[in-house]
């Protein structure tokens, strides 16, 4: 009879307590479910940190960024990261994992186009003119991204190939990291000159002088964002890619100083 009782009870119970875990848990669950985790180019993050605050105000979703070389962000999704999406800063990253079945196919394409710039913080050089600049006997220190890792980087080496100084400046190359580090060191005086990102001289510059490279000294920097595996079922990821694709959100990436086809 106690036994019985005791199982009415817990029956009971059950009744109550279960549907109220359900209403805890599931929202819980819910909410994780819209947490979206995106690997970022370092040239990118201030363009990034706009478009991820504005797709959060219009959906039920946190975005997560993880920003660095393209390099090292590539590396990072090869060992197992579980990032959803992949801003890179070239294409030839995402496309191998597409290859490697990593990222998944058809959902591939080119976000944005970066640009290549000059830039010191130095004043004796402001009267130079580019390419002179970079022939100067006064030049002892140029920042790359290490063009191993860093798409501005290595646009940066076809510059220099191009002009025909790549073999002259080789013991004066200083290499960074990302694009942004390379922009720091100039900034703070560390580097006589620098190449950077037209994105870091528009939305971090307050001083400097900032040369214009002409494009046919180097490749088109076709930056491709792609979904990853790790996001294949996130409904969010999904949709991140197709905000990052609107017309307001290219006009916002191209103000912040990239181009488009």
């Amino acid at each position: 009879m106690i036994i019985e009782k005791i199982k009415n009870m817990h029956n009971k119970l059950s009744n109550i307590f279960f549907p109220l875990l359900l209403i805890w848990v599931l929202p819980y669950k819910l909410l994780l479910a819209e947490n979206l985790y995106v690997g970022v180019a370092s040239n990118f993050i201030v363009p990034m940190k706009i478009i991820k605050n504005e797709f959060e105000k219009k959906n039920n979703s946190q975005v997560f960024i993880s920003s660095g070389s393209s390099g090292s962000l590539y590396a990072q999704i090869m060992n197992g990261a579980p990032l959803d999406i992949f801003l890179s800063g070239d294409q030839v990253l995402p496309k191998k994992l597409e290859d490697n079945s990593k990222g998944i196919k058809g959902t591939r394409f080119t976000y944005a186009i970066g640009k290549l710039k000059l830039f010191t913080t130095n004043k004796d050089f402001y009267k130079k003119k580019f390419p002179d600049i970079l022939s100067s006997n006064n030049i002892k220190y140029v920042g790359i991204g290490n063009p191993l890792y860093v798409p501005y980087g290595f646009a940066a080496t076809e510059v220099l190939k191009s002009l025909n100084i790549l073999e002259k400046l080789s013991s004066k190359l200083i290499l960074s990291k990302n694009i942004n580090q390379a922009f720091i060191m100039s900034y703070f005086g560390n580097l006589d000159l620098a190449f950077v990102s037209k994105s870091d001289v528009l939305s971090k510059n307050k001083k400097g002088k900032v040369w214009d490279i002409p494009q046919n000294l180097y490749s088109p920097i076709k930056q491709d964002a792609i979904l990853l595996m790790n996001g294949k079922n996130n409904d969010n990821a999904k949709s991140f890619l197709k905000f990052l694709a609107t017309d307001l959100i290219r006009l916002r990436i191209k103000n912040l100083g990239y181009v488009f086809d």
